[in-house]
């Protein structure tokens, strides 16, 4: 059985002499890890711990000393020891998601890496998380077979009706499931389809009809073909205080405040204690006179803390500040990417790219200009199809011909794109890098929605 090691005793504060021995055990443990001796990182560590008064962070290292030794169970309970300090440090939920994976609690592991992830993200924990998902999904498609996604493309602006039961007469849902939306098959009874909702708007699950007379309502969705069912980026309208307008200068006692008070913030910020971090910063922010560096800096805690649209604001006023700042230009351009604002995301990753350089915002770039792309091809398809449903239902009586005034022609269909989606093709028209991939992806009925973007944009 793994025994639990003792967590400290209960004490207000320790003394001069015992702050200086807990920091020299810590110095020893550290050195102790050093050179690979975990059983002596482990003493060193309990021996400091049992002093009283630790950090989160010293119940996670004596953690990762009980994993390196087998002992996950040991080292879960540090973890939860370091979380009931401080609640959000993702040190803690990343090393007992470990700890759950060698115990074999995927699920909790699986919540303590997302939980981790949102407050600090890094490709190590994403890769684990990752494989965790992937081994999740192998036993799981062991017990259930993969299910058929169907979009709803009927429906208008109303949204499609949805029923509790597969009879048509059976009572409607509260509300209805929107166009656009993705849905899972539960169950298919002739026109009659059980669903669990993926993305877009409306009940969870119910009884829709793929078709009715000669409307199609749902179309089956290709495993091959682009789709976007990430759920939509949640955060409350809550911004933080920015410094006051009437503050022209700092007086010396104010000004060594805000210096303390920025030098605190960054050694939180290395804890990976983020939410606190960003606290201290938006105190030395208040105090006044903030600089460009100070908003792009919190702009950059604040997208740790999963809040885009704050982040965003912080990073547009650090280029009020200073228009030169490559940095805000590609925190704010994540910010944008977070809250799937492609367009804007790529415009502010481009300009920070020249101003400052670097390999890993470039790959960011590629990707978002991807999600353009893609985005783009499938929007446009789907409304030159609705468009060209306009058009044949307008068709004269009697026969198949559509009349001279409503054929199909560029500038017809390029009504149906929206502002949104002229705004991407006009982003692709202006760059030679990625407008090509663009166009040889393109396939069906595309060909003509390409002409119309073109068309618009000369």
């Amino acid at each position: 059985m793994d025994n639990f090691l003792p967590l400290a005793p209960e004490k207000a504060t320790l003394t001069e002499d015992e702050l200086q021995k807990q920091a020299a055990l810590r110095e020893a443990a550290a050195e102790a890890v050093e050179d690979n001796d975990w059983p002596r990182a482990l003493e060193k560590y309990s021996a400091a711990i049992a002093l009283g008064c630790p950090s989160a962070l010293m119940y996670c290292r004596r953690a990762e000393a009980l994993l390196r030794l087998q002992r996950p169970a040991a080292a879960r309970h540090d973890c939860g020891a370091a979380l009931a300090v401080a609640a959000d440090c993702a040190k803690a939920y990343k090393i007992r998601a470990r700890a759950h994976v060698q115990l074999g609690s995927l699920a909790e592991a699986k919540a303590d890496f997302r939980e981790a992830l949102s407050l600090d993200f890094d490709e190590a924990t994403e890769e684990a998380a990752k494989a965790l998902d992937a081994q999740l999904a192998t036993a799981q498609a062991v017990e259930e077979p993969p299910r058929q996604r169907w979009e709803i493309v009927g429906g208008l602006e109303k949204g499609l009706v949805v029923r509790v039961g597969q009879d048509l007469k059976s009572p409607e849902a509260s509300s209805r499931l929107s166009t656009g939306a993705i849905v899972q098959e539960l169950e298919l009874v002739g026109e009659r389809l059980r669903f669990r909702r993926v993305s877009g708007t409306g009940p969870e699950e119910g009884w829709i009809s793929i078709s009715l007379k000669d409307k199609v309502l749902a179309c089956r969705i290709s495993s091959s073909e682009p789709q976007d069912v990430e759920e939509e980026v949640e955060e409350e309208e809550t911004f933080p205080e920015m410094a006051p307008e009437d503050v022209e200068e700092l007086t010396e006692e104010q000004a060594e405040r805000q210096a303390e008070l920025k030098a605190e913030s960054a050694e939180l910020a290395e804890d990976q204690c983020f939410d606190q971090a960003a606290a201290k910063l938006t105190e030395a922010i208040a105090i006044g006179c903030a600089s460009a560096l100070m908003y792009g800096r919190r702009g950059e805690l604040l997208l740790r803390l999963q809040r885009p649209k704050a982040a965003l604001r912080d990073c547009s006023k650090a280029l009020e500040l200073n228009p030169d700042s490559g940095k805000a230009y590609k925190a704010r351009g994540r910010a944008n990417a977070k809250l799937k604002r492609w367009a804007a995301a790529h415009a502010d990753f481009q300009e920070g790219l020249k101003i400052d350089y670097d390999e890993a915002t470039y790959e960011e770039s590629l990707n978002v200009a991807s999600k353009m792309k893609e985005m783009a091809v499938v929007a446009t398809a789907r409304r030159v199809r609705e468009e060209s449903e306009k058009e044949r239902k307008q068709a004269r009586p009697g026969n198949g011909r559509l009349s001279t005034s409503h054929r199909s022609t560029p500038s017809a269909a390029f009504a149906a794109v929206s502002a949104s989606e002229r705004e991407v093709f006009a982003v692709f028209a202006a760059s030679d890098v990625y407008l090509p991939p663009m166009l040889s992806s393109v396939r069906g009925p595309l060909p003509m929605a390409v002409v119309c973007c073109a068309a618009f944009l000369m």
